[in-house]
Formats: structure tokens, C-alpha cells, sequence
């Protein structure tokens, strides 16, 4: 399995999980930058290197952010409001010049209250 994998080039080098912490964006690599002149550099290596980099997505992860995306304890607070809002408009109860106000007033309190 490992030598498949290796024939494949599907290598994913792990750094430490505490430099992981430290530096996520790796800004604090060893390697050095390369600071040649514009007419030494071999741009076509560049872009095939940084192509390298860029992770392509697979089915696995589209499954993984599905599962949580449809997940109960997201879905049915969204059908709860929706129902709420058909509700009210249905018995003509929903009045938008009344919720509005009243809404931005909940959302100024919970950003002073987060700022605490």
C-alpha cells in the first residue's frame, strides 16, 4: 500500500503538530526565499511548483462538509424559522416595519455583550 502510493506520488509530508500551532501559514520556514533578479528566474518551474501545493478536492471531503452541512441540529432550527415566518404571515401577524427595528436592536446587545 505504501509503495503505491508512493508510485503515485500521493506523498503528504506532515510537519509537527506544535509548529502546525505556531506557524500554520509556515511564514517562519527554513527554506530560503528566493531573492534572484527577475531575468534568473525559471518561471515555469515556479508555477509547476506551487501547482504542487494546491489541494484538489475529493469526493471524501465533499462527503465529510455534507454530513455536517445536513445535519439535524443545523436543519431544524432553519425549518422551525421558516415555518415561524409562514406562520406569521399567513395570520398576518408579521409586521416588517416592527421586526426590523427590534431585530437590529439584538444584534447591537449581542455585539456589546460579545465585546464584554
Amino acid at each position: 500500500m505504501i509503495e503505491t502510493q508512493i508510485q503515485a506520488e500521493n506523498i503528504n509530508e506532515k510537519r509537527e503538530f506544535l509548529d502546525e500551532l505556531e506557524d500554520p501559514y509556515e511564514l517562519y520556514d527554513e527554506e530560503p526565499l528566493n531573492n534572484a533578479p527577475y531575468e534568473e528566474l525559471d518561471l515555469k518551474e515556479i508555477v509547476k511548483q506551487e501547482k504542487k501545493k494546491i489541494k484538489i478536492l475529493n469526493i471524501s471531503d465533499i462527503k465529510k462538509g455534507g454530513r455536517a452541512g445536513f445535519s439535524l441540529y443545523r436543519l431544524v432550527p432553519y425549518v422551525f424559522l421558516i415555518l415561524g415566518f409562514i406562520a406569521l404571515k399567513n395570520n398576518n401577524l408579521l409586521d416588517i416595519s416592527i421586526y426590523l427595528p427590534s431585530l437590529l436592536v439584538g444584534i447591537v446587545v449581542g455585539y456589546i455583550s460579545s465585546k464584554q
